[in-house]
């Protein structure tokens, strides 16, 4: 056996219908989310009682990466010595510890190391950022609500209801979501759900899609296969990837949109760039349009 990359370029109109997607960043209804249930263990100690599931030490991610999302969850942090994080866009081996991606503290003052709620890169690079700290100064055996969306280049972080911190210009786009407990009672969660952001195939420097009206479709002149990370040889499934062809017919501006493991989508990306294309035409003139491609990283005999 070996393994095979399957390419298709596809230029819908609205790839979020075709996807099933739930919503956008900017809006969410409760019934867009659906709960995260099914966790991946990396040496954690895990208990549950009703709806609520009590990391005692550890880490648990869940077993598919995202790139855009709304994240909604309560935690609680059992004693005063307990440290917890929670991971965004995380990546790493299948079976090895996240070490890439960005950080949120749980915990907080109480250590004096971490302050509750900030953000910070792990990794990799955070270019600009903005805290302004929760109104409560500890989490430490109270339930506390916090949304964390993650919009392209930005991620957000918001403590019962206030937003408490903002990075800009991240630059990982994709990844796992994770928790981290450590020290003395663990991290208690309740209610975490997620909802998919829409991608948005005609909003990206509004340009128009490849498939608008009066648009003549690019056609693919150069094609790369890529090559598949020895991070993510188990992986299986397929990346779609949102991008502008430019007046020249060079890929610019990508953007994953879905991805079954964030180091598939790397691979696909470094390989969308070397593509190049016809440029898509306006009344005759070049001109830059939004595409997406479908990469199906899958085994084949």
């Amino acid at each position: 056996m070996y393994a095979r990359c399957m390419l298709r370029l596809i230029l819908p109109i609205a790839l979020g219908v075709a996807l099933g997607a739930p919503g956008s960043a900017s809006a969410q209804a409760e019934a867009d989310f659906e709960l995260i249930r099914d966790w991946n263990a990396e040496r954690s100690k895990t208990d549950s009682t009703g709806d609520t599931l009590r990391l005692l030490d550890g880490t648990i991610r869940t077993p598919r990466a995202y790139s855009d999302f709304v994240l909604r969850f309560e935690y609680r942090l059992a004693a005063a010595g307990a440290g917890a994080e929670l991971l965004l866009r995380a990546r790493g081996a299948p079976d090895g510890p996240l070490d890439y991606g960005y950080r949120v503290a749980l915990d907080g003052e109480a250590s004096g190391r971490r302050p509750r709620g900030r953000l910070r890169a792990d990794g990799t690079r955070m270019r600009a950022g903005m805290y302004t700290g929760p109104l409560t100064p500890s989490a430490n055996g109270r339930w506390v609500a916090c949304e964390v969306r993650a919009d392209r280049e930005t991620l957000s972080v918001s403590l019962e209801g206030m937003v408490v911190s903002v990075a800009d210009r991240v630059d990982a786009f994709s990844g796992f979501v994770a928790f981290e407990a450590t020290g003395t009672g663990g991290l208690e969660l309740r209610g975490v759900r997620i909802a998919s952001a829409d991608p948005v195939v005609d909003g990206t420097r509004g340009l128009p899609a490849a498939s608008g009206p009066g648009i003549t479709r690019p056609r693919a002149t150069h094609k790369e296969s890529p090559t598949w990370p020895p991070s993510a040889r188990g992986e299986r499934g397929t990346v779609w990837l949102e991008f502008v062809i430019e007046a020249d017919g060079r890929p610019n501006d990508l953007r994953v949109v879905v991805t079954p493991h964030p180091d598939l989508a790397a691979a696909a990306m470094a390989c969308t760039r070397a593509w190049r294309f016809t440029p898509a035409l306006k009344g005759g003139t070049p001109v830059a349009v939004v595409a997406t491609m479908e990469m199906a990283f899958a085994i084949a005999n």
